[in-house]
């Protein structure tokens, strides 16, 4: 294993800690330097008082309500944690990227032959150095059929600004990036469209050459996994963006929908109908630590040193990413500096120093830059959302038609879409609903998980039409929201394919939101809401919000 060097070293500092070891200098073909520890040896932790477990006596409880030192915090305030930017290796090699300057553009020659002839430029890497997308199973056993359209890490057709094309490993950053300024390259602009209501109109761009939102085929009855999704064109007409101008979001042909009860009932039967059209902001994940990575080989045993949420999942990603075993991959992660969904397996990106570290038979270190983080560290996808909410006199909701429209950037269908509606009809508890939804493909940065991922947009969707409907129907918002709001086993979202509709196993939300009043003083609160004092005026609100979590989901 290559002699590793942590940052505090350059601080007057040095510890280290245990390790397994994977190979030997014998059997490893790459001939790296002698092992040394890697890591750092934890500072002694402060005493602390027992965690609480299932089997906790009420009144032996040590945590809940008190302050309390988290097991990394030491570490943390006095910089020995270890991220992946720390690690070091005897002989290693940085590496920097060469980002598209397009939206959609295809590559046509790459000329890098000043670069590598460069003192110090020691590799380049290509779309045409990357393994081949490879099937994946489940921990059920079902096999994901690989998508021969997703993500690859690097591309010849870029389809968003700032989409890595190649990358160049070098004997320092500064040389790497001499080495990309000297790389000339020939494109071929492509249509794009950064819109996806420009996308669905007649006409409009597609954010690929083959369409612009995914689909799955039909279903061939012989049993087996579901076919693979696939992108298809779909153009809504003049006639659906009829009052578009107006601010109603148009409503044209989805490609995923569900529903159940009598929708059209339930608005006949209501005191109180709203129609409204609400937009939710792509959001950048945009962590404290950039998706950096540190790879290289010891033998058949690829070591990876990257931040990410799962080590678990990680292994199994990478693995696949790079058409190898699990029991080959070994992951370090000491620290994350952030996630949110965005590093539940780190980054397909975490090839590119681990290919690169094959090819110069060396260690690679590939740090990201914020800027590059911006362009493909993740984001949570934006909803517009169109909801027709029918609300009884005394507060109850009696049906719901929801149609969502998700800008899903380029690549891998998001579940934000269906899930803003299975988490709507969860948590406002309609006797009917119908859901539909489409996820168009645009040419901006990637989509990933982020907190609750489809239940944020689908709740800030319907919470500005639950505070209207308080006002109109003179009911107390948090009253509104009670009665709404779901018990245990109450059933939501649509049947599943045995016919029966999901619940949660557990829910107190009623209680919740009776205590919480109580706690927040909303009667004192409520009294005083809008009313001006001096120069500011403060406004009061409620709203609840619910995701899946355990095994079950719920």
């Amino acid at each position: 294993m290559p002699n590793s060097t942590n940052e505090s070293q350059r601080n007057g500092t040095q510890s280290t800690a245990p390790e397994k070891q994977h190979g030997t200098e014998q059997d490893a073909p790459n001939k790296m330097p002698n092992d040394t520890k890697l890591g750092i040896k934890p500072a002694a932790p402060a005493p602390q008082k027992p965690l609480v477990t299932a089997q906790t006596p009420p009144n032996k409880k040590r945590l809940v309500g008190e302050n309390y030192l988290t097991p990394d915090l030491v570490a943390k305030v006095t910089g020995q944690a270890k991220y992946a930017e720390d690690y070091r290796a005897d002989g290693m090699l940085f590496t920097k990227l060469l980002l598209s300057p397009y939206p959609h553009a295809r590559v046509l020659h790459i000329d890098a032959s000043r670069a590598l002839a460069m003192p110090g430029v020691k590799g380049i890497l290509t779309m045409d150095d990357l393994p081949a997308p490879a099937d994946s199973v489940t921990d059920l056993g079902v096999v994901i059929k690989a998508n021969k359209r997703g993500e690859r890490g690097l591309a010849m057709e870029p389809i968003y600004q700032g989409e890595p094309i190649l990358a160049v490993a070098a004997v320092d950053e500064v040389t790497a990036a001499d080495a990309i300024e000297k790389i000339k390259i020939s494109y071929e602009p492509l249509p794009f469209v950064v819109d996806p209501f420009v996308s669905l109109r007649p006409g409009g761009p597609n954010a690929r050459t083959d369409g612009n939102t995914w689909m799955r085929p039909p279903a061939t009855g012989k049993g087996g996994p579901p076919p693979p999704l696939d992108v298809v064109e779909i153009k809504w007409t003049d006639e659906d963006f009829k009052d578009y101008d107006q601010g109603k979001m148009p409503m044209g042909k989805p490609t995923d929908q569900w529903t159940y009860g009598d929708v059209e009932g339930g608005f006949k039967d209501a005191a109180l109908v709203l129609d409204e059209t609400f937009i939710t902001p792509n959001t950048s994940h945009q962590c404290l630590e950039t998706r950096t990575v540190m790879a290289y080989w010891q033998g058949p045993k690829l070591v990876v040193c990257a931040g990410t949420q799962s080590t678990v999942q990680t292994i199994a990603a990478i693995a696949r990413w790079m058409s190898m075993t699990p029991d080959n991959v070994v992951l370090i992660s000491e620290y994350t500096g952030g996630g949110f969904g965005s590093k539940i397996t780190a980054s397909i990106h975490v090839i590119i120093p681990a290919l690169l570290s094959k090819k110069c038979n060396a260690p690679v270190m590939m740090r990201i830059s914020r800027e590059e983080e911006h362009f493909i560290g993740r984001g949570r996808p934006s909803i517009t959302g169109r909801i027709k909410c029918g609300f009884a006199k005394d507060g109850h909701i009696t049906a719901i038609d929801m149609y969502s429209v998700l800008d899903n950037g380029p690549y891998d269908q998001s579940n934000d879409c269906n899930m803003s509606g299975r988490i709507v009809s969860l948590l406002y508890q309609p006797p009917a609903m119908r859901w539909r939804g489409i996820s168009v493909l645009t040419n901006t940065t990637p989509r990933s998980a982020q907190s609750s991922p489809g239940g944020m947009q689908g709740i800030t969707l319907m919470e500005p039409l639950m505070a209207k409907a308080s006002r109109q129907l003179k009911i107390d918002q948090v009253e509104l929201h009670r009665i709404n709001a779901p018990a245990s086993k109450a059933e939501f979202g649509p049947p599943g394919p045995n016919g029966k509709r999901g619940y949660p196993t557990s829910c107190f939300l009623q209680d919740a939101l009776t205590k919480g009043a109580e706690k927040f003083k909303w009667s004192d609160r409520i009294a005083i809401s809008g009313k001006r004092v001096g120069n500011k005026v403060r406004g009061v609100g409620v709203s609840s919000s619910t995701f899946v979590a355990g095994s079950k989901g719920y």
